[in-house]
């Protein structure tokens, strides 16, 4: 049988219910947000890629920083994978393609800028080599003006085609020294870029001579303006500059 409350008797409350506003919440259990949307913490290893993925722009420096972008793709693909896994309650999947896009961008960007750049230095090298080639092979042949041709026009103001013609006639015409027979580079050459499209570069061109194996080598630079080929810029031994006029 029910036990009625007579509406008359005053109903007896705890005074520390109405007090305390946290009894009036629902007990949660200590397995609550796995699984759920209650807690999602940031994956680490999710911002360390993005991170390393900003960071992957000093690659531009020096080839040896590219190991940045290569571990910050590395991480992305982890921090992909872990956020995978954990059942909901990790985020950052979007750092994590974050730092992998901005990793492997850069990354496959400076490998197509750099192999594009060895690319056109090594034709640059097969140029300068058929230049210094083609010019032995003028020397030997003792065609002057068309040697004159292959240095620039820096160098044909301070050395006129007489001065230039002397020169290599001495080497030629020498009772006591045998005449150059080829004249070759060795193998060694560095490049600069300058602005307004214009290349220079600095190189050892090596002077044979005629039955015997002794060669002597020169110092030479070269230069190439935009749109144009490669040219002899100065050969500082060979053609030494003219002496002062007299005061």
């Amino acid at each position: 049988m029910m036990t009625q409350t007579n509406p008359s008797e005053p109903v007896h409350r705890d005074p520390a219910a109405d007090t305390d506003p946290l009894l009036h919440l629902h007990k949660m259990s200590t397995t609550a947000g796995l699984g759920s949307q209650d807690y999602v913490a940031i994956n680490i290893t999710a911002i360390v890629a993005a991170l390393f993925g900003f960071g992957s722009v000093l690659a531009i420096i020096n080839n040896v920083l590219l190991v940045i972008p290569i571990v910050g793709a590395v991480l992305s693909i982890v921090a992909l994978a872990q956020i995978r896994n954990s059942n909901g309650t990790q985020s950052g999947r979007g750092l994590a393609w974050a730092g992998l896009l901005l990793c492997g961008g850069i990354t496959i960007g400076l490998i197509a800028t750099r192999t594009v750049e060895t690319m056109r230095r090594n034709q640059d090298q097969r140029a300068v080599a058929d230049l210094c080639d083609q010019f032995g092979r003028l020397v030997a042949q003792k065609d002057y003006e068309e040697a004159y041709k292959l240095f620039d026009s820096d160098f044909q103001d301070r050395t006129k085609l007489d001065a230039f013609r002397t020169r290599l006639a001495s080497f030629q015409e020498n009772k006591f020294v045998p005449p150059i027979d080829a004249i070759s580079w060795n193998g060694l050459i560095q490049f600069q870029s300058q602005d307004g499209g214009l290349d220079t570069a600095e190189s050892v061109m090596k002077l044979h001579y005629k039955d015997t194996e002794n060669e002597q080598r020169y110092g030479a630079r070269f230069r190439k303006a935009a749109g144009e080929s490669w040219l002899i810029d100065d050969i500082p031994e060979l053609f030494p500059p003219p002496p002062p006029p007299p005061r």
